[in-house]
């Protein structure tokens, strides 16, 4: 069973990695939101952007990074990028309008960023 974990930008733009909350109302002197907390928990949890929230897929690159759904790599010979995608009840690594398991191709490409840090990647920006 792989270890549940998320990422996701802190509201101050640095990334944080930890267990996911999401309050859907104030809760004393915390407001609603999301948040990461590392293993310690409260108080030592982060307000984040939802939109960059993220989760681990379990597996990691050619270089023992861990990989998270809406992060960006290069294929092995550097020549093409994919997205982590989560379709169909799996991860796919999609590259050129190829869709490819990604358990079967983790140890073969490098992550180097996420969707939300390098959307020029992607042709668009945010």
């Amino acid at each position: 069973m792989r270890p549940i974990e998320f990422k996701a930008q802190n509201v101050n733009g640095a990334w944080v990695c930890g267990n996911l909350s999401i309050l859907k109302k104030k809760i004393g002197n915390v407001t609603a939101g999301s948040y990461i907390s590392n293993s310690a928990g409260a108080p030592f949890a982060y307000k984040v952007r939802p939109e960059t929230v993220s989760q681990f897929i379990g597996l990691t690159d050619k270089n023992g990074k861990k990989i998270f759904e809406g992060d960006i790599g290069w294929d092995e010979h550097n020549e093409c990028y994919g997205v982590v995608k989560f379709e169909e009840g799996k991860f796919l690594y999609v590259w050129e309008n190829i869709a490819e398991d990604l358990r079967e191709v983790a140890d073969s490409i490098e992550i180097y960023g996420n969707i939300h840090e390098n959307p020029e990647s992607l042709g668009v920006s945010e």
